[in-house]
């Protein structure tokens, strides 16, 4: 069962030639968006709100001002969809969490408004872990997110809803936000590119924090020409490729931390993206990745208590946080001055060592997520030959480090285990290097073909 046709136009930048050319309207396309999000729904509940009269209205002013020579931009009339985080004037903005039902915003977030500014057209809200707190998207008030690859097996999170979207086909690209993972880890578990850009790119305001020092806002999509096209919409001008009178690039592939306690087939995906960088006149060489124990406390430690100040919920809030989630909130609320005050230390000396990796490459290959999507009720991970506590060894492991830098990351899907799941790989660059992650991820992705999943019968 598909609601894909040959002919249709998938990714963005299809979707703009053919509003271009006339071959299809943005109403079509909005209408094929929320068919799509529609069937689609019951399998991966992936959308918490969708809009069709709001946006079929945004459709006809998309297809008015082209036909009128007055369109904002060539991806002016695309749908796209938004994370339950982001204000949208006039809708609820709820962070998945019943303590927030109601709250609606009167303005939208200014990278919201930048969508528009384009031209985009907002079908709807997709899912996430309450609050953005945690890495799995099984926590929300509106249900867990299903897999499209599995809808049995989690998305991986905050931005679940997001990356199911993308990766369905429902729309071809999607805003999320990362504070540990929260791009990479569903892009790497359901199959998309995601981009945490460096902290501080793009502007916070109507968007609910998590912790605000890490936060960052960012594109999924499912081409590596559609992530940057969105990144470019979210800067507002287009973010040049690294200069190639530069010289080739050198890739360092990172082992001991990102190595260990990481699934083999994660593994055999970062050996393979090394490979194809290498064919591609990357030069590539392994780094020491020791040095970064004790980086998930660190993490631990600044986002929790940074979370308690920013959301400094009421009693009654307190009442309709989920337990998991409300953990957090107490675990910041008990953290001395000196506590905080050891983590800022700590974190710096995260930084310290990313930027020593850094220093004679352009770039850090590792792995995204240390095992691939497992089923949601799941408690352990078989990693070779054993049992791995999923609690133990969480999804944003791996991620959460470059939070702690400030660095930009691009996840890559770069493989399918044997049983047809998606494994993604990340890149890491200095700070403010967007240019060498988007020439990285151009030269990885020649010759890519996105995979769909078929919707479950």
């Amino acid at each position: 069962m598909t609601t894909h046709h040959p002919g249709d136009p998938e990714t963005a930048a299809e979707m703009a030639a053919a509003l271009a050319s006339g071959e299809v309207s943005s109403v079509e396309l909005v209408e094929l968006a929320l068919e799509r999000a529609e069937a689609w729904q019951q399998a991966t509940n992936a959308f918490t709100q969708r809009w069709p009269e709001e946006a079929a209205a945004s459709a006809r002013a998309s297809d008015e001002r082209r036909t009128n020579g007055a369109a904002f931009g060539p991806h002016d009339g695309v749908p796209v969809a938004v994370k339950d985080l982001f204000d949208v004037a006039g809708h609820e903005t709820t962070g998945c969490s019943r303590a927030f039902a109601g709250r609606v915003a009167t303005a939208d977030a200014r990278v919201v408004t930048r969508l528009r500014d384009a031209g985009l057209v907002l079908i709807g809200k997709t899912n996430q872990h309450e609050l953005a707190a945690g890495g799995t998207n099984l926590v929300s008030a509106f249900g867990r997110t299903g897999n499209p690859w599995d809808p049995a097996r989690i998305t991986g999170g905050s931005s679940g809803g997001s990356a199911a979207a993308v990766a369905a086909g429902v729309v071809p690209w999607a805003l999320g936000s990362d504070t540990g993972g929260s791009i990479r880890i569903p892009s790497s578990m359901c199959g998309t590119f995601g981009l945490k850009p460096t902290t501080g790119r793009w502007p916070l305001d109507g968007v609910m924090p998590l912790s605000p020092s890490m936060d960052c806002p960012g594109p999924l999509a499912g081409t590596a020409e559609d992530l940057w096209a969105l990144a470019d919409l979210l800067d507002g001008h287009r973010t040049p490729a690294r200069d190639a009178s530069e010289g080739l690039p050198t890739v360092g592939v990172v082992d001991g931390f990102y190595a260990t306690h990481v699934h083999p087939d994660v593994l055999s995906a970062v050996a393979t993206t090394a490979r194809a960088l290498e064919a591609a006149g990357v030069r590539t060489h392994a780094l020491d990745g020791s040095g970064l124990d004790g980086v998930r406390d660190i993490w631990s430690a600044v986002c929790c208590s940074e979370f308690a100040d920013a959301l400094a919920p009421t009693p009654e809030q307190r009442a309709r946080i989920h337990p998991d989630v409300l953990a957090w909130i107490e675990k910041g609320e008990r953290l001395t001055p000196l506590d905080r005050s050891q983590a800022l230390t700590r974190r710096q000396d995260v930084a310290a060592w990313f930027a020593r990796a850094l220093e004679g490459v352009d770039a850090l290959l590792v792995p995204t997520t240390p095992y691939p999507a497992y089923p949601a009720d799941a408690r352990t991970v078989a990693m070779a030959g054993e049992e791995v506590d999923v609690a133990a060894i969480g999804p944003g492991r791996l991620t959460c480090p470059v939070n702690l830098a400030g660095l930009p990351a691009v996840n890559l899907p770069a493989a399918f285990t044997a049983g047809g799941l998606p494994v993604g790989v990340s890149l890491v660059a200095r700070a403010n290097a967007e240019p060498m992650l988007r020439s990285l991820t151009a030269l990885w992705a020649e010759g890519f073909e996105p995979r769909r999943p078929s919707l479950p019968s």
